[in-house]
């Protein structure tokens, strides 16, 4: 073999275990805040409604606990012309909930990351927007982004880089979304039984939440545990525990 052609091949095993590095950086996955303190993060996707989280609101209210909201962007343009979800969304940022970006059509985006820097992007300026809107100006790198059905391929380093927000926050899914299908026993089964310090916990906007969600809240910090959130500036942000690790 012509020393050239030995050159070339080493030359592109290098760029190409390079690249896999950077691809690695920055597709940074979180499913946890790395502490050594009882704290989880509670999430709630697929929002907002105007009913339904304003009654989870309602029993995290009663046990002090601050959430984060991952929203799509269907339903957060509502915004400016439904005055329940203005409401609903307003409370969220008042009472210290986080809001986060769940794209804007809930979609599956593979080979599709044009699309999917779009949508991101359009979430993520309705956020700022909103936040303005209560006084409060926010940075995008700050909106914590859960992709629709946790999708995780390669090519989001890409999508990564163009929206500026350093990591997908993913957490443990389990059936809370099929309501009385699971039943209130298996939801908490399922959450109780994936619990550790720092875990992100995924749940899920929906009216069957108000079945399960009080006890999982009083069985939690009847055994000490806090929740966080992204929040800054308050007790509950993240940080204030450790940072966010796999």
């Amino acid at each position: 073999m012509k020393k050239s052609i030995k050159i070339l091949i080493v030359f592109t095993i290098l760029a190409g275990f390079i690249f896999s590095l950077s691809s690695f950086k920055s597709n940074k996955e979180v499913g946890k805040i790395v502490t050594k303190e009882k704290v989880l993060m509670l999430t709630f996707d697929d929002g907002p409604s105007a009913t339904e989280d304003w009654e989870i609101m309602n029993i995290l209210d009663q046990y002090n606990v601050k959430a984060t909201f991952f929203m799509t962007g269907v339903n957060l343009e509502k915004y400016d012309s439904d005055p329940g979800i203005k409401k609903v969304v307003d409370r969220m940022i008042k009472d210290g909930h986080s809001l986060g970006n769940h794209s804007y059509y809930h979609n599956k985006y593979t080979n599709n990351q044009t699309q999917l820097v779009k949508e991101l992007n359009d979430v993520n300026n309705l956020i700022k927007g909103i936040y303005e809107q209560n006084g409060i100006s926010i940075e995008t790198k700050d909106i914590p982004i859960r992709m629709p059905y946790l999708q995780y391929y390669r090519g989001l380093g890409y999508v990564q880089k163009k929206v500026g927000n350093p990591y997908w926050v993913r957490g443990y899914l389990g059936t809370d979304y099929l309501g009385e299908e699971t039943g209130k026993d298996k939801i908490l089964k399922q959450y109780y039984s994936h619990l550790s310090n720092g875990k992100i916990l995924v749940a899920h906007t929906r009216e069957y939440a108000k079945v399960w969600l009080p006890e999982f809240l009083e069985t939690l910090q009847s055994e000490g545990y806090k929740f966080a959130n992204f929040t800054q500036n308050t007790n509950h942000y993240y940080q204030n525990y450790g940072k966010l690790g796999s």
